[in-house]
């Protein structure tokens, strides 16, 4: 099994440097409890990392992100830059753990942080760099440890890799990027004499009382609860799983390994925002996962979740977890034209991103207390989509060679992360790591390939399911 990930830009070596809280203990002992806790996402994480812990497991909840930036490290301007951007998002300054009433939460005073630089002069090839940094994430990026973050770069001389790591409750995918776009910024101003300029930042104490209020005041008749109820009775009142065999038992949690494959290149990608008209490509990409699924299965429902962004314009720019899981579920009829169903997936998309405004666990509550769902300890199978160009900053050279990434831990699904850049569509899975799993979605990802690479080439292709399953 492979613990690292597939990079979009070659690391440097050179000497790795940390820059660490200067006093934790006193930043623990001065945190406080916040009054409404943890975000729902937060409280299935950190109930989850405790329990793998009692269990002898490894931490692998981690969410992380490496860059190259041409040009010396000053060192001591990196420090200053993650002291502010630290005091600036109380949600860096947040520490996790669970006692007889649950998971609580602390956060520290802002001027109790201070980081500091440590370096180490052993050096570390360039083949080697991101094993050394993922070994140090996954023993510091911590939820119950202050901070629960790593910070740290590869110090090439004329260049540098810079890193984050975060224990998942800390942080989502736009926070990553956000972030370092944000500590660039604030380097780059310190370093070269200037006074960073900053924009507000919504505190993530306030967008989970925001989230508890809303759970508070939903009513069970709320359309979306019942949203939620038309599109599980379809499932059978669960979760999505990985359709296709991944070579596990029922239930069966294997080590997973990370694979990549490019989808499109960016001609192909413009000839599908040619022609895609009024769809979004989010409904073309779900669309090729649906049809895909169906020529290869014979599936006439295509369903699996994904994760869409919970920010408010006041919440724009906090680093915290602001996201929500929801459904995306629709019907693929036999001989139905590939454009017809982008349009079907479009209004799938549409339906989910109404969904996402009702967090997803206020909405399986009231549904398993009605029996209209199933509960199902594990997780879902999940595909997010994220459009790396709207993301703030994205012509910066520094989040131009960003690569997010997720720890790899065990799976039973085929979960994937599929991206969006200026110059290709990518996707990563973690795959159940033996040769049922890697044939069976290799199979598949080159069928949504192909789907994709007709519709750029104004192909007018008809679905349609195996001859097995059509005669059936």
């Amino acid at each position: 099994m492979s613990r690292t990930p597939l990079l979009r830009t070659a690391l440097v070596g050179g000497t790795p440097v940390a820059w660490r809280v200067a006093d934790p203990a006193a930043a623990l002992a001065a945190a406080e409890r916040t009054p409404d806790g943890l975000s729902f996402l937060q409280i299935d994480h950190v109930v989850a990392a405790k329990a793998k812990r009692a269990q002898g497991e490894p931490h692998t909840g981690t969410a992380n992100s490496v860059t190259v930036v041409d040009g010396p490290l000053d060192r001591e301007a990196m420090a200053a830059a993650l002291t502010l951007f630290s005091r600036r998002h109380d949600e860096l300054r947040a520490v996790y753990d669970v006692d007889e009433s649950g998971p609580f939460r602390r956060v520290a005073p802002a001027e109790s942080i201070e980081y500091v630089t440590d370096a180490d002069e052993t050096p570390v090839e360039a083949d080697h760099a991101i094993e050394y940094i993922v070994d140090r994430i996954a023993s510091e990026a911590v939820f119950d440890a202050m901070p629960g973050l790593a910070y740290g770069a590869i110090d090439g001389g004329d260049r540098f890799a810079f890193y984050t790591g975060s224990d998942h409750s800390h942080t989502d995918g736009f926070s990553q990027f956000a972030g370092h776009l944000e500590i660039a910024r604030l380097y780059r101003a310190i370093r070269d004499g200037q006074d960073p300029q900053t924009e507000t930042a919504g505190r993530y104490t306030d967008y989970i009382a925001e989230e508890k209020a809303i759970a508070a005041a939903t009513d069970p008749a709320d359309p979306r609860v019942a949203a939620w109820r038309t599109i599980l009775a379809v499932h059978g009142g669960r979760v999505p799983r990985f359709p296709f065999d991944l070579g596990l038992a029922d239930d069966e949690l294997a080590p997973a390994v990370p694979v990549k494959q490019r989808l499109l290149s960016a001609t192909e990608l413009d000839a599908c925002d040619a022609r895609r008209g009024d769809t979004s490509f989010a409904g073309v990409l779900y669309a090729a996962l649906a049809a895909a699924q169906y020529e290869l299965l014979g599936s006439e429902h295509y369903f699996t979740a994904t994760v869409l962004s919970t920010r408010t314009p006041e919440h724009a720019l906090t680093q915290g977890w602001l996201c929500n899981f929801v459904p995306i579920s629709f019907d693929v009829t036999e001989g139905i034209p590939f454009d017809d169903l982008t349009r079907v997936a479009g209004e799938a998309v549409v339906r989910a991103r109404g969904l996402a405004t009702l967090p997803v666990h206020v909405a399986l509550g009231l549904l398993a207390a009605d029996g209209s769902y199933i509960p199902d300890p594990g997780s879902p199978q999940m595909v997010s989509y994220i459009d790396f160009r709207r993301v703030p900053g994205s012509d910066d050279p520094v989040l131009q060679k960003v690569t997010a990434f997720q720890a790899v831990g065990r799976t039973r699904n085929a979960n994937m992360w599929v991206t969006r850049y200026h110059d290709e569509l990518t996707v990563t899975s973690h795959l159940p790591d033996n040769p049922t799993a890697r044939e069976a979605f290799g199979k598949y990802l080159e069928t949504v390939r192909h789907l994709l690479a007709e519709f750029a080439a104004g192909a007018d292709t008809l679905v349609s399911a195996p001859a097995e399953v059509v005669s059936s």
